[in-house]
Formats: C-alpha cells, structure tokens, sequence
C-alpha cells in the first residue's frame, strides 16, 4: 500500500523543513559566535538540529512502513506509537538539560516548561491512537505533533537570531 498523495505532500513539506533548519543550525552553530546567554543558545542550536532531524527522520518513516505492504490507518498507527516514543524520549532528554540550562531567566525557564508541558499533550493523544483508541485520528495527531516540532525549531531559530553576534562592529 501507499499513502495518500495528501499525506505524502504534507510529509515531504515537513522533512524539507526539517532538513533547512538543521541546515541552518549548524551553520550557525559552526560560525557564529553569541553575544547572550552563550550557554542557552549553544543549547538552542544543539536542540534545534536534533529536533530538526527527528522531524525528518519522522516524516520518512510513514513512507517506509507503508513500503512495508501495511494499509494506510496500519502506517499511521504504528507511526504514531513510534513518534510518540521518540518524542517522549526527547523531551525526557531535553527539559533537564534546559531546566540547567535555563538559569539565564524565568521568562526562557517558563518557555521551556511550556513547550515540554505542550509536547507532553500531544503525546498522549499519539499513544492513545497507537494503541486503537480513535485510531481514525492517528493521521491528524501524527500530523499535529509534526507541526508542534516546526513550531519549536522556530522558536529555536528566532531566539538563536536574537543571540548572534553579526559582526565584530557590534
């Protein structure tokens, strides 16, 4: 089986994002040198190109489980059980490191909270999806945890720009 053009559109769109943002990051991370919060932003950067290429890594994976002979609701049922243990995974990995490296502020300190808490919600409607509950949802949870990762690598960005020191003028 194969999965929707739809769906195949919209998962390619996600693994080029992907790929430009971890582009982006270790570019920056590679010349840039940081003129705030040096220790954050060297984290921003570090979760920036992880998370761009889980994102990658996730969009592909329903192409190749589909490759696999597996009917559609199959594919996006064991694709979300399988983001959802890789994004649980991420976050359990990356709020300590950010509750550490966050001491620069209460405002960055609560962004983080906020994306793990929020990263947490969606994550539960995936395993539930997994697991045969609404399994007729697993495609849009897939899809809405998708964007939630692009919405965090964005925020990286930003607050990565923010912190870049862009010439010696400066």
């Amino acid at each position: 089986m194969s999965l929707s053009a739809d769906s195949a559109a919209q998962l390619a769109i996600y693994a080029q994002l992907g790929v430009g943002f971890a582009g982006f990051a270790g570019v920056i991370g590679a010349y840039s040198r940081f003129r705030i919060h040096v220790e954050a932003t060297v984290f921003r950067v570090r979760a920036m190109v992880a998370l761009a290429l889980l994102e990658v890594m996730f969009s592909l994976l329903p192409h190749l489980i589909a490759g696999f002979g597996a009917s559609e609701a199959v594919t996006w049922r064991i694709s979300a059980g399988l983001l959802a243990t890789g994004g649980a995974a991420a976050v359990l990995i990356m709020a300590p490191q950010a509750r550490l490296l966050y001491r620069v502020g209460r405002l960055m300190r609560n962004a983080a909270y906020v994306l793990c808490v929020v990263a947490a919600l969606l994550i539960a409607p995936l395993y539930a999806t997994a697991a045969g509950f609404a399994p007729g949802y697993a495609r849009a949870c897939y899809f809405a945890f998708l964007f939630f990762g692009m919405i965090v690598c964005a925020y990286h960005f930003f607050m990565v720009m923010v912190a870049v020191r862009l010439d010696a003028s400066e």
